[in-house]
């Protein structure tokens, strides 16, 4: 699954993408990591208070889709036409 998930995230980028193939490597050990930190905060407050962290991640890869027209437009991203297909 993650050899798909890689290949299509770099996709079409161009120049960008290096630097976006470090942020999905990155994002793995996010996975590590903010579930540990959900436990704490759960453990600390209560399991409610602990979903914070989950919502905080999902806000920002959400600000980064909507983000993400104005940022390709600014790095000069290549742009990939789907028409014309069989």
């Amino acid at each position: 699954m993650f050899p798909t998930i890689f290949a299509l995230g770099i996709f079409g980028l161009g120049q960008a993408a290096k630097k976006a193939s470090s942020f999905i490597v990155m994002a793995i050990m996010g996975g590590a990591v903010l579930p540990k930190v959900m436990g704490a905060v759960a453990d600390r407050y209560d399991l409610s208070r602990g979903f914070i962290v989950p919502t905080l991640c999902f806000a920002f890869v959400a600000f980064y889709g909507f983000m993400w027209p104005r940022l390709s437009k600014a790095e000069g991203a290549i742009t990939v036409s789907t028409s014309g297909g069989h």
